[in-house]
């Protein structure tokens, strides 16, 4: 019988390769966008997608929605702010919560941060079978769901 160290190998650990597709896109992601001028991070646009899907979400949702805690997303949302790319509001029923909302210009920021994430994994996703990519998605996400009971 092998023991267990020996029979775990990184290029068969979902976990490992499902990082390192992560930080493979991340790093090309904020390459492209220092490229075209966009002053933002792909843990900014993260953030901005939220807005872009469902604007007005509290802050405290969308850190949980990204997997970030509170002190990451107030730095990340104070830095938006910062570039008048979002606006954070208190919320009707709860001053201390804020709400967030995109701004004008960080709707066309969005539309050409977009356009280039598309590009890029258009690339990472080359030759790869749709049936392919949707097993992948589906096997990802059940593989967080059981992480997050």
């Amino acid at each position: 019988m092998k023991n267990s160290r020996s029979q775990y190998r990184l290029d068969k650990s979902l976990g490992h390769l499902a990082s390192r597709l992560s930080r493979v896109v991340l790093r090309r992601f904020n390459l492209v966008l220092a490229q075209h001028d966009l002053p933002i991070t792909a843990e900014q646009y993260s953030l901005l997608v939220q807005l872009w899907e469902h604007n007005g979400l509290p802050q405290g949702a969308i850190a949980e929605k990204t997997a970030k805690d509170k002190t990451t997303m107030a730095r990340l949302a104070a830095g938006l702010e910062a570039r008048g790319l979002i606006v954070r509001l208190p919320s009707p029923g709860d001053g201390r919560e804020r709400l967030l909302y995109l701004t004008e210009q960080g709707k066309l920021l969005m539309d050409q941060a977009t356009d280039l994430a598309r590009g890029i994994l258009e690339e990472a996703q080359r030759g790869i079978s749709e049936s392919d990519l949707d097993l992948c998605r589906d096997v990802l996400r059940r593989a967080c769901a059981n992480l997050n009971r």
